[in-house]
């Protein structure tokens, strides 16, 4: 009753606990500089005792105001009241993140090991609880939908191509569904049928099928090689219409008939490999259609000689034999035999040219043509055969003469018949000077015929 006393009576006068130095609203709080030693226990009064409580039932209940905390001028360090406060609260949080990291981690560990690609591990969860596998089979799942979605785009992109455009987006897409197919693992197949019962026993209708997963496998292979079997038909039609102009090219510029006959020769091979490929893929198509325009303008370009490949071997031949007599009458004198041989390959060369029929008419022009150069040049070949074989003739009378002149004239010069002696001896001059130059035997007629007008000049000199 004496505490309650006190509290009424500090109510009712309310400047008594001021003037006992007790203020309610504000705080003092006394740091001392330097701890003091503990006094001794003295003993208290009874009022002293009923003032202390009155302090601790006044710091209870007590609000924070507004109004600062008065300290003493001897405290050395001011700090906020609510500081310790905020520390705490730190740490606080960070404990909070701790023990949340550790109740997700543990779960999510758990399952991360029990969907981890063992059997061991795998086949006990599956039958007991398979919804822990639940990631790796949506995963998985995930997979086999992306594998079948892809590969069934590239399917009606590479089986009906309109351009090369939709084969390079079906092989981009075949590449995609064939790495999700890839992406399931073996012994996921191997061990399908126990985890599709553990589900099923769960409530859960699993899609997924190894019958299905080796289906969309082999599709995307046979689609695999649709696209090497595309891409090698590309190269090859390429290739073939580049021959193909070229060969136009030089047919209309070459000047030869040799040249024209390489050039219908690659411009038929061409056509040929046209023909070859296959007409299931996108580029066989267009080489069907390719190898009849070609052979249009072949026949067009070409003409007749481009459909007469006899003439053009009659024509191919006779300049061989040309090339051939060329050759063997270059760098004359030759003896008459040589020029024999020439002037025979010169023939040959007319006589293939004179059997190409004038129903060809490019042909025959051809042939004319030339005919009239091989013509000109056996001629030039037989002319000098002739003056080849009476150059021979020539020198050989011309030896025998001198020889029998020279067995005819006398021992003493008194008998000698100067006349009839230069007379003979201008014969053999004569003789001589049929012998032509670029013949064989020029030089050593020449030879004889200085010896025959050194003579000739001393006989007329003697007279």
């Amino acid at each position: 009753m004496g505490i309650i006393d006190s509290m009424f009576a500090k109510w009712k006068n309310p400047k008594q606990g001021t003037q006992q130095g007790i203020t309610p609203d504000i705080q003092t709080i006394e740091v001392s500089s330097s701890p003091q030693p503990p006094s001794a226990p003295q003993p208290a009064s009874a009022m002293q005792r009923y003032q202390e409580l009155e302090k601790e039932l006044t710091r209870s209940p007590q609000v924070l105001s507004n109004q600062p905390v008065h300290q003493p001028v001897h405290q050395s360090v001011h700090q906020p009241v609510h500081q310790p406060k905020k520390s705490g609260g730190f740490k606080k949080f960070g404990k909070r993140l701790i023990w949340i990291g550790i109740l997700v981690g543990i779960p999510v560990g758990i399952i991360y090991v029990v969907n981890l690609p063992y059997p061991v591990i795998r086949q006990p969860v599956a039958k007991a609880a398979p919804l822990l596998l639940l990631p790796s089979n949506m995963a998985i799942d995930a997979n086999f939908k992306q594998g079948q979605s892809s590969v069934e785009e590239a399917r009606q992109l590479i089986e009906a191509p309109t351009s090369a455009a939709d084969l390079d987006r079906g092989e981009l897409k075949l590449q995609t569904g064939k790495t999700a197919l890839d992406a399931i693992p073996a012994w996921y197949i191997a061990d399908w049928a126990d985890y599709s019962r553990g589900y099923y026993g769960w409530g859960y209708d699993w899609r997924f099928t190894p019958a299905g997963l080796q289906a969309a496998r082999i599709k995307a292979g046979q689609l695999e090689a649709k696209v090497f079997q595309e891409k090698n038909a590309q190269i090859t039609l390429t290739d073939a219409e580049k021959d193909i102009t070229m060969a136009k090219t030089v047919f209309q510029q070459a000047a030869q008939p040799i040249d024209k006959k390489m050039a219908v020769q690659n411009w038929q091979g061409a056509i040929d490999r046209l023909a070859q490929i296959s007409p299931q893929t996108m580029a066989g198509r267009r080489a069907q259609q390719l190898v009849i325009t070609s052979t249009r303008d072949l026949k067009e370009v070409g003409g007749l000689a481009a459909g007469n490949e006899k003439s053009l071997s009659l024509i191919s031949a006779a300049e061989g034999f040309a090339k051939k007599a060329a050759e063997s009458g270059r760098n004359p004198p030759h003896p008459s035999a040589r020029w024999s041989e020439t002037a025979k390959m010169w023939q040959e060369a007319i006589r293939l040219l004179e059997t190409i029929p004038a129903s060809d008419v490019q042909g025959y022009a051809e042939a004319q043509r030339q005919l009239a150069e091989y013509r000109a040049s056996l001629a030039e070949v037989k002319v000098r055969l002739q003056n080849e074989q009476e150059a021979v003739q020539a020198l050989d009378r011309a030896n025998q003469n001198l020889a029998n002149l020279w067995a005819s004239l006398p021992k003493d010069g008194k008998d000698l018949n100067r006349n009839r002696a230069i007379g003979n001896f201008s014969a053999v001059n004569n003789e001589l000077e049929k012998i032509k130059n670029g013949t064989t035997v020029y030089l050593q007629a020449k030879k004889v015929q200085i010896e025959v007008q050194n003579q000739l000049k001393l006989l007329q000199q003697a007279q």
